[in-house]
């Protein structure tokens, strides 16, 4: 009798230790009420992202993505409530991000930062981990148990300030999906990020991919072109260091094939190539953003690659525009903390333009100007001797010149945009700037 109670016993352990080994072999995960809710809310939260125009219609750079992020899928069916798709978020944000029903987003200050087919492969693999492993949903748990924690509209003020383009997807994020969002920006546990790395570095080899571009990314993203940028899980410079030494770590015990130099740089044109118009938009952006130092940063990339290009040319002269009284680079002591903190005080305290007028008022800043003024005005000539016919560089002239208090010259600037472009969505505002600078030099 007492043997029989005793084998029952030790034959319902043994099942249960099976099933147990069969649930953690297939991974299994067991969703919950709150988990669903999530999924609702990211489903909604991918729905404002469309509908605000936030995410790109582009077509040809949201098939090129896509054709790379699909590349990087692992073998087998989507797991359960995921339904893959690769979009372009209009964020000149150099980040990331991936929510859990499946859509990976890739801001397009990654895309205008990134260098090669190599280095955004790498990264669209490392988001898919995340959503594969569910680690959106862990988050959201562990956010849900904690009874203190960080007001995510104060993250969200730090990570993406002044209701400017920067960081939209954290603004957007930061009610809907708090938890899940912040972890997305800053990172998830450091395991988890570095299993999406591991992922990443072994699917890019499968892929024919140089896993050598990891970390080559990791170094582009420590780069500092702006003395304020928030510093995301993507660009967070000791979290780099960690990913750049334990990659490297990788391709020296893997010893993966080289790749031939000319089929590097074949692929460098090629991103380069189906990548230039999100660039030129991202410009736009980060100039709306302040952060015209970014913007230039990605213009003269442009040039780089396609320098007899009127409108990488217009990119040039708009981010020198932009400028202002601001230096094309920080400086070293912009960069040290009580710089950065120096900075962080000038913007709480002054809007744009009125902390742009602060720096004018020293000669420091008027210098800064002037060479701005000058190589804005030497790219908006350039664009247009490349192409007379080139609208928008007379636009910048105009205002450039308006600013400039030289009104007869805005006023032929103004005109000559209106009559290459009759139909500008502006037309009424730029007639309008004209009879007001007509009036006040007395045409």
């Amino acid at each position: 009798m007492k043997r029989s109670v005793v084998s029952r016993v030790l034959l319902v352990i043994a099942l249960c230790v099976g099933f147990l080994a069969a649930v953690e072999s297939t991974n299994t995960f067991v969703f919950t009420n709150s988990d669903l809710e999530l999924l609702k809310q990211v489903d909604l939260l991918d729905q404002k992202y469309d509908r605000e125009g936030l995410a790109s219609h582009d077509e040809a750079i949201n098939a090129y993505v896509t054709r790379v992020g699909l590349s990087m899928l692992p073998a087998g069916t989507a797991p359960e409530h995921v339904k893959w798709s690769f979009k372009v978020f209009r964020d000149p944000m150099p980040n990331a991000f991936a929510l859990p029903n499946g859509s990976i987003y890739v801001n397009t200050g990654l895309l205008s930062l990134l260098e090669n087919e190599d280095q955004l492969a790498s990264v669209l693999a490392h988001e898919i981990t995340h959503v594969t492993d569910r680690h959106g949903y862990l988050e959201n748990r562990d956010y849900r148990k904690k009874s203190t924690v960080i007001s995510i509209a104060e993250f969200a003020g730090r990570m993406a300030p002044g209701n400017t383009n920067w960081g939209t997807a954290i603004q957007l994020a930061s009610v809907a999906v708090p938890g899940l969002m912040k972890a997305s920006i800053v990172g998830y546990e450091r395991q988890q990020e570095r299993n999406a790395d591991i992922y990443a570095f072994n699917k890019i080899i499968e892929g024919n991919y140089d896993p050598r571009e990891m970390p080559n990314a990791f170094r582009l993203l420590q780069r500092d072109d702006e003395a304020d940028a928030p510093k995301a899980f993507y660009n967070d410079h000791p979290k780099l260091e960690d990913r750049i030494s334990y990659i490297t770590s990788l391709i020296k015990q893997k010893t993966p094939p080289e790749i031939p130099q000319s089929v590097i740089a074949e692929r460098r044109m090629r991103y380069q190539g189906l990548t230039e118009t999100v660039v030129r938009e991202d410009v736009r952006l980060a100039i709306l953003s302040h952060h015209s130092r970014t913007a230039l940063a990605r213009a003269l990339k442009l040039t780089d690659f396609h320098p007899n290009s009127a409108d990488n040319l217009y990119a040039v002269a708009e981010a020198y525009r932009g400028l202002g009284p601001f230096t094309p680079h920080p400086s070293y002591e912009e960069l040290t903390n009580s710089g950065r903190k120096k900075t962080e005080s000038l913007e709480r305290r002054f809007t744009a333009p009125e902390e742009e007028r602060e720096l004018l008022s020293k000669a420091t800043g008027r210098a800064s100007w002037e060479e701005n003024k000058g190589k804005a005005q030497e790219n908006y000539q350039k664009a247009l001797t490349i192409n007379p016919g080139h609208a928008k560089s007379y636009w910048g002239l105009g205002q450039l010149f308006e600013k400039e208090g030289k009104d007869k010259e805005a006023v032929a600037a103004y005109q000559k945009y209106l009559e290459l472009n009759p139909t500008a969505f502006d037309q009424t505002l730029v007639k309008q700037r004209v009879a007001k600078l007509q009036r006040s030099i007395g045409q």
